[in-house]
């Protein structure tokens, strides 16, 4: 390309900037959106009450389906809960803390659809009913799929951490749905990010598990073809939608629970998907060393491995008390590598087989 000639893409965004500049749209937020900042940001320590102080509503408010918040709520809010925890990968860390049902009706729509493509053509479609400020467009090109995300700039000329933040989150959220959608451990082929590389980038690595491009055109993840053109597994979606809804009421029942493990549980919950989290994911999440997450739970007379053991346990009589879930079923769902693992563990923890403790529990 000729000296002082601008880059075909980067001419594109600047022309895009222009024309939002010309033309405003209204940026609200979904409220949702916002509580799970706030609640991601006391998982990690931060006073709730500090953080919900900006929104100005209760907390059943902001949960609403059609509560919106402003554009000034919502980087007073971003801004002050990566201040607090000191976390500068906090969206990157959101995004791998939420669950499923965190995305609403758009996660509902994604679970019924065919393909893999097809789902995440509702994710742009219906982008907007998160964050108007950032609409999402799928590109097929002749050897892969581009996810692009493209903020408003009025946004970003208002709060780049905000911008920064969110897309971060979406592209965490994105992938951990892409594993869900296929049951895989697929990893985006890049991920291109405008501006130059933060200090200790590899955290992106981590997340992402592909190469990260920095001083890019703009915001996207490239998929490979043929993972996107996947069929859905729907069967997997019975499953999966049990242990979400488990996984919330547990979540409910932990949130009144005082000290360090109820964090830590709370964090194993939200990281299910369905496979339960490593000690290092959990570390990661919270933005602790393993040794530091070791070290306050051994204060409270609690280790890692007995949270997650207990969790296990409690979701495995649950699960038992619905017929319609197999064994098999249920090893699948506690991340067992079959079948016999989990019974093996059952017994231990019960003195009895699953299909004992089933038939003295039924009706």
């Amino acid at each position: 390309m000729p000296s002082g000639e601008m880059h075909p893409e980067r001419q594109w965004m600047d022309n895009w900037c222009q024309s939002w500049k010309n033309v405003s749209l209204g940026m609200t937020f979904s409220g949702r959106f916002v509580y799970h900042f706030i609640d991601f940001a006391a998982a990690q320590g931060v006073d709730r009450t500090s953080l919900l102080a900006h929104c100005s509503v209760p907390v059943e408010v902001l949960l609403r389906e059609d509560y919106r918040v402003s554009a000034e709520v919502y980087n007073r809010v971003s801004e002050r809960a990566v201040s607090l925890t000191g976390d500068a990968y906090f969206g990157l860390h959101l995004g791998e803390y939420l669950n499923l049902s965190a995305a609403g009706l758009i996660s509902q729509i994604t679970q019924t659809c065919r393909t893999i493509r097809e789902a995440l053509e509702y994710c742009c479609s219906f982008a907007a009913l998160g964050c108007r400020a950032l609409p999402m467009v799928l590109e097929e090109r002749t050897a892969d799929y581009r996810l692009r995300l493209i903020p408003d700039p009025l946004w970003w000329e208002a709060s780049p951490v905000a911008v920064r933040q969110t897309v971060d989150g979406l592209v965490a959220f994105t992938l951990r749905e892409f594993h869900t959608l296929t049951h895989q451990k697929y990893f985006p082929l890049d991920v291109h990010y405008p501006g130059p590389a933060p200090a200790g980038a590899e955290e992106y690595l981590r997340v992402f598990n592909c190469p990260v491009r920095f001083e890019q055109a703009d915001f996207a993840i490239f998929f490979d073809k043929v993972q996107i053109e996947l069929p859905e597994l729907t069967s997997y979606y019975d499953l999966l939608r049990v242990l979400v809804a488990h996984a919330e009421e547990k979540v409910r029942q932990v949130e009144s629970e005082r000290g360090y493990h109820g964090i830590v549980r709370k964090s194993i919950l939200h990281l299910v998907q369905p496979q339960f989290p490593s000690l290092a994911q959990v570390a990661a999440n919270l933005n602790v060393s393993i040794r530091t997450l070791q070290r306050r739970l051994r204060a409270e007379g609690h280790t890692y491995q007995q949270i997650l053991d207990e969790l296990r346990r409690e979701f495995a009589l649950q699960y038992l008390k619905k017929p319609e879930l197999s064994i098999k079923e249920i090893a699948n769902l506690l991340s067992y590598a079959d079948a016999s693992a989990f019974i093996r563990s059952f017994r231990r923890w019960t003195q009895q087989s699953p299909r004992q403790y089933r038939s003295g529990h039924s009706g």
